[in-house]
């Protein structure tokens, strides 16, 4: 490996760190802060009716700071932060456009699941996947969200949880969606349009609030959507620790790309059991103490939109690992609309699908940081720790 490569290398481990650690910090305050959580939830829109639902009684071991500890983590001085550059370029390559449908999708990179073949079925032995029109998965494993709502069945109700839209460089409970996340929702909605009434449920972050409301708004929907907030998605379902202490562990563990790295490593590969609950059945048991529970509350179609390190494990799960989010590999991590749309048969039974909103379900670090600094060319293969 040449010096140039190995210096691309080094710096591109630690690109996303001041926000995997930022982030983490204001995860581990959200559950301290219910209360102002739940105001902001409906301050962001005056129009938005929010309900709030009953939490799963499963808890997170966390121990969480102030609130106060949000602007201070975000801004330590030890942090690797994005130049401006940087970010404009993360957000070009993140979500220049949103699919319209399945045609934009390159066929030689196509590959076509059914219930029968690559997608995920529950873990319930008792439960049959139920026949599904086939859907086609690009390159990284993600169908578009417009393919999957097209491709239901009468009889079957769709969860789609997905990350937010393109949100503004500070990371806090209030942080809103850039110009272009709110296009990106839009655009989003537009591929979703019918007479068909969605229900929306957001982690109350002022992002997923504006993301939610500007899917409901391309929709076309003629008023603001009734928000419901669930705290059980904001992002510390898979820890056992504070989100804090998450980004401290991966540190000690000289992971360059901090929590980032380390999710990525725990949810292909497993591990980290003192911080991280065991990938599959955590997910199963937030598929039933939260999906399936409130399921007869919420309308045919919902949108549940969440945080990346809530989203990307999901997304893994239902792929059964096949979906390409392996930071510690590739330097990809999941996209800003992206995520898992969780199918359910009238019997019950279930089916898994990576979906992405926006052209690409994975934000590619390396790529965007070898295209900023002219050092394009050939790809190292593998990644070095």
């Amino acid at each position: 490996m040449n010096k140039t490569t190995q210096s691309a290398l080094c710096a591109i481990a630690a690109y996303p760190l001041f926000a995997a650690i930022a982030y983490t910090a204001m995860l581990s305050a959200c559950d301290n802060a219910t209360s102002t959580t739940a105001s902001e939830s409906t301050a962001s829109s005056s129009s938005t009716t929010t309900t709030i639902e009953e939490q799963s009684s499963s808890e997170t071991a966390t121990v969480e700071p102030s609130s106060s500890a949000i602007q201070k983590s975000s801004s330590s001085s030890g942090q690797k932060q994005f130049s401006s550059s940087s970010r404009s370029s993360h957000r070009r390559s993140s979500s220049s456009a949103v699919q319209t449908s399945s045609s934009a999708i390159s066929s030689s990179q196509e590959t076509t699941v059914s219930s029968s073949s690559d997608v995920a079925k529950s873990s319930s032995s008792s439960q049959t996947s139920l026949p599904a029109k086939e859907i086609s998965l690009d390159e990284n494993g993600f169908a578009t969200v417009a393919d999957v709502y097209k491709s239901l069945t009468a009889d079957e109700k769709a969860v789609f949880i997905i990350r937010h839209s393109e949100r503004e460089d500070n990371v806090a409970i209030e942080t809103e969606l850039t110009a272009n996340g709110v296009k990106m929702a839009q655009n989003l909605g537009t591929t979703l349009k019918s007479d068909e009434e969605f229900s929306y449920i957001t982690s109350g972050f002022v992002r997923t609030n504006e993301t939610a409301n500007n899917i409901s708004k391309g929709r076309g929907e003629a008023s603001l959507p009734k928000l419901i907030t669930n705290y059980d998605i904001t992002g510390n379902w898979f820890l056992k620790i504070s989100a804090d202490s998450l980004a401290q562990y991966a540190t000690k563990l000289n992971m360059k790309g901090g929590s980032v790295e380390l999710m990525a490593h725990w949810a292909y590969e497993g591990g980290y059991t003192d911080a991280l609950y065991e990938l599959t059945p955590r997910a199963e048991e937030f598929i039933q103490k939260v999906i399936l529970k409130n399921l007869s509350k919420w309308k045919r179609v919902s949108i549940m939109v969440s945080h990346d390190i809530f989203v990307m494990p999901l997304a893994v799960f239902g792929s059964k690992g096949k979906v390409a989010l392996k930071y510690h590999e590739d330097y990809h991590w999941i996209n800003y609309i992206a995520g898992l749309a969780i199918i359910i048969g009238a019997d019950n039974s279930l089916r898994y699908v990576p979906v992405k909103g926006a052209d690409s379900g994975v934000i590619d670090y390396l790529a965007i940081y070898m295209e900023e600094h002219g050092m394009g060319g050939k790809k190292p293969s593998t990644p070095k720790r």
